[in-house]
């Protein structure tokens, strides 16, 4: 129910009970400074490390580090001019649409040589000089083999084609000039990172770091994905990728959470029901825990069913702090409208939180909170809001960039990424996020008509098979569970793996999270939906009753007398 904001603050406040059992989620819309100042609560004030923002297995401090290092890091600009681009487990027109515009102008007006590696079919196949496909869940496996055939390992005709775009003619001036653009995708699931390890390898198997114009470039799953890590949104790392307390991933606080032995939530900008694998389990841990402080800009049903006190959030447009480009560009965010009647910035309600439960953050305003941001990142040590201004700063190429300690990781161990066969007849499950599914394109009915539908991808051999056509109706049914089920439509698409099926997150009321954990493959069944049982038809008698409309040998009943009148 509505309620004033002292009652609302008085009820957040109640999470101070729980020091030592709170763990805290952040989602891709946060600013910077949002997420600094929930781990500093977190750490400093509830005593717990118990933090993340992403939705995958937590990855090791030096791998962290050692992917942000500024040599490494390409431009955007890159994508442009380099002489080849590997897009690596990502679609950019779905999740990076700026960059799939610089990826076409690239390959049309300066002849870049694009190479597409993934699972699901890709817009810019089409203008792709190579093309590799695998199954879903196979990234890590692919990535492992990549290494091995540039360390001289066998390899088959496509990936030694890949190899030999890679490396270049002898000779070419531009040779090294090779961008691999990578989606963190490609770290979820059991074998992520090692994946990501592997990745780092095949980077310095090709002499990236040590050469102009070249790198890696990540597309992270949320929009300031980059920026919620360098803030220290990470369990056992903080601010600037320091090692700090050790803590649980979000994985692990469901399972905590469920178990009892974490009592409070805090939820910054998401509803893990709707942006996490593992929804019955995220289901259970939220029936469990005893108080769920949340912040959100649309009401979700999740919110609505277990949340204590839910505080409105900002759009985008009224934010003030910053954000981090997946090149490493710090950007501001100003305010482009007022707050819609009382809503409060968010770093405002943190503070105040946080003063409730006895450990003062110590800010009275967002350029405060920003100071603070920066003297705990040693790589932004120095920037101002004001260098910042309009355009942003790209750190990586500021004298702190030296502040990030160097890292090599551990290698990722060759094909780890192998998942088992599939069972006979069953389909091997992969997910994407539509560019229109978002809370946002819901919620405004001029752009309803952009909001994607629950659709099942599927070859047309797979479909032919199982008799389904284009635009039909289907049940996806999972093979390790009868009771994960829901309706989609069929599209069919050429250029999906045999084998494979594809859903996409996001979708209300159909999320694929339904299907999708942290164990690996999922198996699904895509089938004609079971006719429903035959309703009763016909109008009700006097009493009430139904008059049933049966087959040939139906017999009604006879007719009870008339009741005689006193």
């Amino acid at each position: 129910r509505p309620v004033s904001w002292e009652r609302a603050l008085d009820a957040a406040k109640v999470i101070g009970r729980h020091k030592g059992h709170t763990a805290a989620l952040v989602g891709g819309q946060a600013t910077n400074e949002e997420a600094f100042l929930l781990q500093r609560l977190l750490r400093e004030g509830m005593d717990s490390g118990d933090v993340d923002c992403r939705v995958g297995p937590p990855l090791p401090l030096e791998l962290h580090q050692a992917l942000a290092a500024p040599a490494l890091a390409a431009t955007v600009s890159d994508l442009e001019w380099a002489r080849a681009v590997l897009v690596l487990d990502c679609e950019p027109v779905d999740e990076a649409p700026i960059l799939e515009l610089r990826l076409r102008k690239g390959h049309r007006r300066h002849r870049v040589a694009l190479a597409i590696a993934g699972a699901r079919p890709s817009a810019l196949d089409a203008d792709a000089a190579l093309t590799l496909r695998y199954e879903p869940g196979g990234g890590p496996a692919f990535v492992a083999a990549l290494r091995a055939a540039l360390r001289g390992g066998p390899a088959d005709g496509p990936l030694a084609e890949l190899v030999a775009l890679l490396r270049g003619r002898e000779g070419e001036a531009n040779a090294g000039e090779v961008v691999i653009l990578w989606s963190e995708r490609l770290a979820r699931g059991p074998h992520g990172p090692g994946a990501l390890a592997d990745l780092h390898a095949v980077a310095g198997l090709l002499g990236l770091a040590e050469t102009a114009g070249a790198g890696l470039l990540e597309v992270p799953s949320s929009p300031n994905g980059r920026g919620l890590r360098e803030a220290g949104m990470l369990p056992g790392i903080g601010p600037g990728y320091a090692a700090a307390r050790p803590g649980r991933d979000a994985a692990e606080i469901a399972r905590a959470t469920a178990a009892g032995e974490i009592t409070a939530l805090y939820l910054l900008g998401t509803d893990p029901l709707d942006s996490h694998p593992d929804h019955e389990g995220w289901e259970r841990a939220l029936e469990k825990a005893s108080t769920i402080v949340a912040h959100a800009e649309f009401l979700t049903e999740g919110l609505r069913e277990h949340a204590t006190v839910v505080f409105p959030a900002q759009s985008y447009a009224e934010k003030e702090g910053t954000v981090v480009h997946p090149d490493g560009r710090l950007q501001r965010l100003r305010p482009g409208i007022a707050n819609p009647g009382t809503v409060r910035p968010e770093w405002y309600v943190l503070a105040d939180v946080a003063d409730r439960v006895g450990h003062s953050l110590g800010i009275l305003t967002g350029a405060a909170a920003t100071a603070q941001l920066i003297d705990a990142v040693p790589f932004y040590h120095g920037l101002s809001l004001e260098e910042i201004g309009g355009r942003g700063v790209r750190w990586p190429e500021r004298d702190s960039a030296a502040r990030l300690p160097a890292a090599t990781p551990t290698p990722g161990g060759g094909g780890a990424g192998a998942e088992r066969p599939a069972p006979e007849g069953a389909l091997r499950l992969g997910t994407y996020r539509p560019v229109w599914a978002s809370a946002a394109v819901q919620a405004s009915p001029a752009l309803a008509f952009l909001h994607p539908l629950a659709r099942v991808e599927l070859s047309p051999a797979d479909a032919a098979e199982r008799g389904l056509e284009h635009g039909q109706q289907v049940q996806v049914r999972d093979l390790a569970d009868e009771t994960r089920a829901l309706l989609a439509i069929v599209e069919l698409r050429h250029a999906v793996p045999a084998g494979s099926a594809f859903l996409p997150e996001g979708i209300p009321g159909a999320p694929a999270t339904r299907f999708t954990g942290a164990d690996g493959a999922v198996f699904v069944q895509v089938e004609i939906p079971p006719e429903p049982e035959p309703e009763l038809e016909g109008e009700l008698d006097e009493s009430g009753m139904p008059i049933v409309v049966g087959g040939e040998d139906f017999e009604p009943p006879e007719a009870s007398p008339e009741p005689e009148l006193p």
